[in-house]
């Protein structure tokens, strides 16, 4: 982790859906300035543009809104801090009744940066070209049809590690294990590991299990044939978004991504802390 002194420009990311009014997003904007800050508010991430200039982004919405942030700053070096509208919140380390005190802290620089992995995805289709995305959770591929199931060949680093017949094939980072790879019954990784988890969804299979692989490696998944006469189909997600469709025959790599993007983190409570209570651990 590291530690940025100077912070001078703050942009102040609201979703109005949860923040009514940007209410707090302005009591934060007037707190800021209080101290003689600069700060500015946008609604919406298409608001920001290609050339903003911010030292840190502060996001007031649930872990989708603070996801669509990282992607944003991607690469960028501008860490974000979450601000929990929403429920579980494992994105978002403040609470609405600590703003200020977490506010405090950022401008005395008592807190520290934490660089985070995302994924790249590059799609080969046979029928046309290539097609990247980054995801800052994971790749979902899974199945179109509700009555059928996948057949997937995962390789890493050109090994074949297994053949699936599936759901779907998940790809997380660390920050995602606590997201869809936890519901999918995969390890919890610590966010600031560097490490990819495949997990398969649902399986047709009683000794299929999750698999930890380093962030070095590059997988490419391969939709296979499931039954003779039927071609598969699949729907590629990338962080819950749909990005593309294939079917047998069609190719997707996966790998560590170049770009990083950064987490505020402030020392009264810790990762393991947020995940023993928001995920009710003794």
């Amino acid at each position: 982790m590291e530690r940025r002194e100077d912070m001078e420009n703050f942009t102040i990311i609201s979703d109005a859906e949860k923040d009514i009014g940007h209410e707090t997003a302005e009591d934060i904007k007037r707190y800021l300035e209080s101290y003689g800050k600069c700060a500015r508010i946008v609604g919406d991430l298409v608001q920001i543009g290609e050339e903003i200039r911010t030292d840190m982004a502060i996001v007031l919405g649930g872990d989708g809104f603070v996801l669509q942030a990282a992607k944003r700053f991607a690469g960028e070096s501008v860490p974000i801090l979450g601000v929990n509208f929403g429920t579980l919140g494992f994105l978002t380390v403040v609470e609405k009744p600590r703003i200020h005190q977490a506010l405090d802290d950022i401008l005395r620089g008592d807190y520290e940066v934490e660089k985070r992995m995302a994924l790249t995805g590059r799609l080969e289709k046979t029928a046309s070209g290539e097609a990247i995305a980054l995801a800052v959770n994971e790749f979902i591929i899974g199945k179109q049809n509700f009555g059928r199931m996948i057949t997937a060949e995962v390789y890493v680093d050109n090994d074949l590690l297994d053949t699936y017949v599936a759901d779907g094939i998940l790809v997380s980072t660390p920050t995602g294990s606590t997201a869809y790879n936890l519901s999918a019954a995969g390890p919890v990784l610590a966010p600031g590991m560097e490490a990819m988890i495949i997990t398969p969804i649902c399986p047709h299979s009683l000794n299929k299990r999750s698999l930890v692989v380093s962030s070095a490696s590059k997988l490419r998944i391969e939709l296979g044939r499931t039954k003779e006469n039927y071609k598969d189909k699949a729907t590629i997600r990338g962080d819950g978004q749909v990005l593309w469709t294939v079917s047998t025959g069609d190719v997707i790599w996966i790998e560590k991504a170049e770009a990083t993007f950064d987490m505020v983190h402030l020392g009264d409570v810790s990762f393991f802390e947020r995940m023993r209570s928001k995920l009710n651990r003794s």
